[in-house]
């Protein structure tokens, strides 16, 4: 059996190149605000994050490393509107930043609600333990 990334990390990975490398025409394509040094700055640290997230958590991530990522994601989210609330020329900017990372946390909750609901597959070579056997 292959291992297949996740089609939301696949887009995510997509969102953070275009995030990284082009920064001027994402700010400006979603009139996010100034187009200035500062901005492409953050935006690619952006991309830069979410590369690394796409990365950890493409391949079958377990519970904890989708738990992370709703984490991390919601925290982006507030974060993005504290900077709305606080500089009016980037509140655009910051808003939708906060929807699109509330975006990314409901889908990765999404994917954790549906692991946790999984029953779990023992790793190749290793014995599985129950209660009924007088193990763990």
């Amino acid at each position: 059996m292959s291992a297949r990334y996740r089609a939301i990390e696949v887009v995510r990975a997509s969102w953070g190149a275009a995030l990284l490398i082009g920064p001027d025409r994402v700010l400006h394509v979603t009139a996010s605000g100034p187009v200035d040094t500062p901005g492409r700055a953050v935006t690619r640290i952006l991309g830069a994050r979410h590369l690394v997230q796409a990365a950890l958590s493409g391949l079958r991530p377990g519970s904890g490393v989708l738990a992370w990522g709703v984490g991390v994601d919601a925290v982006h989210a507030v974060t993005a509107l504290l900077l709305a609330a606080v500089d009016r020329r980037r509140a655009r900017a910051g808003c939708t930043d906060a929807a699109i990372a509330a975006g990314w946390a409901a889908l990765g909750w999404r994917d954790l609600r549906r692991d946790r609901q999984r029953p779990s597959t023992p790793l190749p070579g290793r014995p599985t333990s129950t209660a009924a056997d007088g193990a763990g």
